[in-house]
């Protein structure tokens, strides 16, 4: 099937057409032309804060959302006082990226004196570690007024959560996020839980004694309404400052990985948009899996022909004219023999090789066409820092060190029309 077009959201990509019709009109202009400037293609800015509090990595599942996580929390550690990397996807990798067992505890990394480490279950409601007190009255009288809000018990976990998180003593928390949908979720729980406890207020100040009745049909007897004015007072406060702390640049941001493929691509531009709604910065983009003309033997004079198939099948062509050419020699059997046995061995082997180098030529060809769509898409307003496709796991820390220096570094740019 042919893949569709990515759809034209509303906000984002408006502004980036009418942005392209402008710079369009104006590239005539020198002056202008030399004004505009790429951001760097590399995370150096996000790993040289000495600001930022939390750390979200975020995409579609596969695309390397843990590998970056652990690789930003390890180069962290060697910047900051002290680091946490906090896992909330329900299939938890860390532990096999870093080589170690972590739960919902949060545990020192081996070999560092301050990166410590937890995966907590991404289901909060279910979270023994920062599921809602129900405590006496205040749990069953909350369930019983806030029914009409689905998922506001979800909210209400995920605002004890990271009220824990905003008390924990690191000067960093890298969040190693579930994939895309699973954590808009999450990021709209302060949101709905505001909902959700605007409307409890509402209904205590209409029906003024309702709590004391509520409580009385639940079987808790007398409901002390100060000690619940505290409890929603409590939660409100905590939700408030999770909200302010998402909308603060300078303490959070997320890095939204992808590898350009249609579906990544398309949910990048969706998580974008849903982050832009929440006023939730996400300049940082990594791009992993990314084959450059060099991975597929290209160079700079051969990249057309290559790209085109016209050198396809050269070297089994020359290899069977060889064959020929001894063969017209008329040589002795003994001597024949062996190089024609050797030249068939060769003829069979480069076969072997230019199946495996045309794979990767189609490869590249399919990917050029979504490398450009994020170019025309994010260029000049994100750091897009592409990553090349490795040929080995990244799992434990020296690789993960490497991976870093690979994420700091701004030599490579997004390989587009090449």
């Amino acid at each position: 099937l042919k893949p569709e077009p990515l759809p034209k959201f509303c906000c984002h990509l408006a502004a980036l057409r009418w942005e392209q019709a402008f710079l369009s009109q104006m590239a005539s202009s020198e002056a202008f032309h030399d004004a505009e400037e790429e951001l760097e293609s590399s995370l150096s800015a996000l790993v040289e804060s000495d600001t930022l509090r939390w750390i979200f990595v975020g995409g579609k599942g596969g695309v390397g959302k843990t590998t970056t996580s652990c690789s930003l929390a390890v180069e962290l550690a060697a910047r900051r006082e002290s680091v946490l990397l906090l896992s909330t996807d329900p299939a938890h990798n860390i532990s096999d990226a870093l080589c170690q067992k972590f739960n919902n505890t949060p545990t020192l990394v081996d070999g560092f004196s301050n990166l410590y480490a937890m995966e907590i279950d991404a289901s909060l409601q279910e979270s023994q570690e920062f599921k809602l007190k129900q405590d006496e009255g205040f749990g069953k009288v909350m369930k019983e007024l806030v029914s009409a809000f689905p998922g506001v018990d979800e909210a209400m976990g995920f605002a004890e959560l990271m009220q824990s998180v905003q008390s924990m003593p690191y000067s960093v928390i890298v969040f190693d996020t579930a994939p895309t949908g699973h954590t808009l979720r999450l990021l709209g729980f302060p949101e709905l839980l505001e909902k959700g406890l605007s409307k409890f207020g509402s209904l205590q100040s209409s029906f003024g004694g309702l709590m004391q009745m509520v409580g009385s049909l639940a079987g808790d007897g007398q409901v002390q309404e100060e000690e619940m004015h505290q409890k929603v007072s409590t939660l409100r406060t905590a939700s408030s400052g999770v909200r302010e702390m998402f909308q603060d640049p300078t303490r959070c941001t997320f890095v939204c990985v992808c590898i350009p493929e249609f579906l990544s691509v398309y949910e990048t531009e969706r998580l974008i948009q849903e982050l832009c709604k929440h006023g939730i910065d996400a300049s940082n983009i990594v791009v992993n899996q990314v084959l450059f003309p060099e991975d597929c033997g290209e160079d700079s004079t051969s990249s057309a022909a290559a790209s085109s198939g016209a050198d396809a099948g050269s070297a089994v062509t020359d290899l069977e004219a060889l064959v020929d050419k001894i063969k017209s020699l008329n040589l002795p059997q003994d001597q024949a023999g062996p190089l024609l046995e050797l030249a068939a061995r060769a003829n069979g082997k480069v076969s072997e090789l230019e199946k495996g180098w045309s794979m990767c030529q189609k490869k590249r060809r399919m990917q050029s066409k979504y490398l450009g769509q994020i170019s025309d898409l994010y260029r000049g307003d994100f750091h897009v820092v592409p990553m090349p496709m490795l040929g080995e796991e990244v799992r434990g820390i020296e690789k993960l060190r490497s991976f870093a220096a690979m994420l700091k570094s701004s030599q490579r740019a997004l390989p587009v029309g090449k």
